[in-house]
């Protein structure tokens, strides 16, 4: 019978491994399973651990090109939260093959299937799930920041995320019509550090003024603006951050070429 496989830890393996390859570059995990908080919290940390994480102010790798940013000031003075375009290396699965047959492989395995037996999911993992994962990201391009198109309501959907040096993380959603590329609301999260998938702050009372939001001839999307908010509380699910409200944000963002995604049609 085949494993069954967890999601996020099949990401912090394949993470820890593509770490210790010289490919192109490892994508940054941002995989979500409501039913597992615990493994969450895991998977962030022991990727940051690992280094599969890349620090905001890091050089750029081969096969990464930074998108754009989002400059600051989150009561710390003015950060720069940088996105990134990450190219894998086509042959990602062939480097992580050679992993998995070593000790080091073999321990990253041992270690994943601890952490499963101790949260009580009832899954185990294998060489195999790290294969098919890590198969399935050859040759493609992650990108921290993007124009989602949702058909069923009209709406382009902006994710500007990006990382400081430090390792804090903004994203800023900004939601336009499709039409008249007029703009409808925002949203922002901050993420003071990768250590609790729940400790966050964010708000959906954010001011923005939009200073260009233009389709290119290739069809990505250029973006600038700026925007402020106050008074913005952790999560409800927030550990750390429980009960504590972040007095305010405020700072600008301008992205040259975001890239098109479009959600799939219902029936198809």
């Amino acid at each position: 019978m085949r494993r069954q496989r967890s999601p996020l830890l099949l990401s912090l393996l394949s993470l820890a491994l593509l770490a210790g390859c010289k490919q192109d570059a490892a994508p940054s995990a941002d995989t979500a399973a409501s039913n597992m908080p615990a493994a969450m919290d895991q998977v962030a940390q022991d990727a940051a651990d690992a280094g599969a994480l890349p620090s905001g102010d890091a050089p750029l790798q081969p096969g990464q090109s930074e998108q754009g940013a989002i400059e600051a000031d989150i009561g710390n003075g003015t950060q720069r939260f940088r996105s990134l375009s990450t190219k894998v290396a086509d042959d990602i699965a062939e480097q992580v093959d050679d992993k998995l047959d070593t000790g080091k492989g073999r321990k990253a395995i041992d270690d994943a299937n601890r952490k499963l037996e101790q949260l009580g999911t009832g899954t185990k993992m294998d060489a195999d799930s790290v294969r098919d994962i890590v198969g399935g990201m050859a040759g493609k391009t992650f990108h921290d920041a993007s124009v989602t198109k949702v058909d069923i309501i009209k709406t382009l959907q902006a994710n500007l995320s990006g990382k400081s040096g430090d390792g804090d993380q903004l994203t800023i959603s900004l939601d336009f019509n499709e039409a008249d590329l007029s703009f409808n609301d925002a949203s922002l999260t901050y993420r003071p550090k990768v250590k609790s998938m729940f400790d966050f702050y964010e708000s959906k009372d954010v001011q923005v003024t939009i200073e260009r939001f233009d389709r290119n001839a290739d069809g990505s999307y250029a973006l600038a603006g700026s925007f402020t908010a106050k008074d913005i509380p952790a999560s409800n699910l927030a550990k750390e951050l429980k009960g504590k409200v972040l007095a305010s944000a405020s700072g600008r963002f301008d992205y040259a070429a975001l890239p098109l995604k479009e959600l799939p049609k219902f029936g198809r």
